[in-house]
């Protein structure tokens, strides 16, 4: 049975812009993955990291999967080594490529591996703001708020900018 899936995806270096395309691209080759929606791509300073890194551009697509959580957590694992992140990566590096499993239908779940929804969505306006674009209905599955009140309570203060270009759909 197929389950609806967030993923938050962010690059801040090299060409952002293509690294978040050939992530979408890569995430849509997959058999077990559908894409359902793309929000528009925003750029943001860099949060709880060094501002000298230069800005991020982020962008949250909504999958159908097959998956179970851990198989489409390795999937994009394996995108990001494909894109150039290293499987080492230190917390709070720069990099080609972040993909991110925010939610996984209303399942909560908390493992070494994969906490769900991911523990710090709600307090980042970058995925909070294309979030709400492509599922203004969502709820968190831990606390029942919708995305309106999420987006009010949320402790970022980061100012995002949509970029108005218009986009390939990558699948």
């Amino acid at each position: 049975m197929a389950e609806q899936a967030v993923l938050g995806i962010g690059s801040n270096l090299g060409d952002r812009e293509d690294y978040l395309r050939r992530a979408v691209e890569l995430l849509c080759q997959k058999e077990s993955i559908n894409l359902v929606a793309a929000s528009s791509i925003y750029e943001t300073p860099p949060l709880d990291i060094p501002s000298s890194q230069g800005d991020f551009i982020n962008q949250v697509v909504v999958i159908s999967t097959s998956l179970s959580p851990t198989g489409l957590l390795s999937i994009c694992q394996e995108i990001e080594v494909i894109l150039g992140r290293p499987g080492d990566h230190t917390a709070g590096a720069s990099r080609t490529i972040d993909i991110d499993l925010i939610s996984y239908g209303s399942l909560i779940h908390n493992s070494g591996q994969l906490v769900l929804p991911h523990p710090k969505y709600a307090r980042r306006k970058f995925v909070l703001v294309p979030l709400a674009e492509v599922l203004p209905d969502f709820r968190d599955p831990l606390t029942g708020r919708s995305i309106r009140q999420l987006l009010e309570n949320c402790p970022d203060i980061s100012v995002l900018h949509r970029w108005d270009r218009l986009q390939e759909a990558p699948c």
